[in-house]
């Protein structure tokens, strides 16, 4: 098929503010993931290898 949309749980974590170098913490969050399904993995292959 298309593909699976999953959730995924990541832990809070050090950061650095990049203008300043400060660390700061990055807090947990939950974010979507993708995983293409077979069909379109190789949909995406015949487009690319075409040239386009």
């Amino acid at each position: 098929g298309f593909g699976n949309f999953t959730l995924r749980d990541k832990n809070e974590r050090p950061g650095r503010n990049p203008k300043t170098g400060e660390e700061i913490p990055i807090s947990a969050r939950r974010v979507v993931t993708f995983r293409p399904g077979q069909k379109l993995k190789a949909r995406v292959e015949l487009y690319a290898g075409s040239g386009e």
